[in-house]
């Protein structure tokens, strides 16, 4: 038997968090890159990018919650990692922070 066979999520419902999860990455990826393409207030079907972007970032917001609640991870954790990117961005990006 294979050693990672212990590791694998064997809940349903945790096996359609993590999917949509990572559904909502790639549509985020996406939303960014028709951003790069076409700018931010690019319109198509009525809606222009910003607001499609807005979004799908709702959307990711969401799984991110529902990955929390399950107990999949832990919020602390998940606080201190937005933390220690928020350092280290301001040490070697031209992010200025916003809070």
């Amino acid at each position: 038997m294979n050693k990672f066979v212990s590791n694998k999520i064997e809940n349903e419902s945790n096996q359609e968090i993590l999917l949509i999860t990572q559904e909502e990455c790639a549509e985020v990826t996406q939303a960014i890159s028709k951003v790069f393409r076409f700018g931010m207030d690019d319109e198509h079907n009525g809606v222009t990018n910003r607001e499609h972007l807005e979004e799908e970032l709702g959307d990711l917001l969401c799984m991110i919650e529902l990955l929390i609640a399950s107990n999949m991870v832990d919020e602390m954790t998940v606080y201190r990692a937005k933390n220690a990117k928020m350092a280290k961005l301001a040490k070697w990006s031209n992010i200025k922070q916003a809070a």
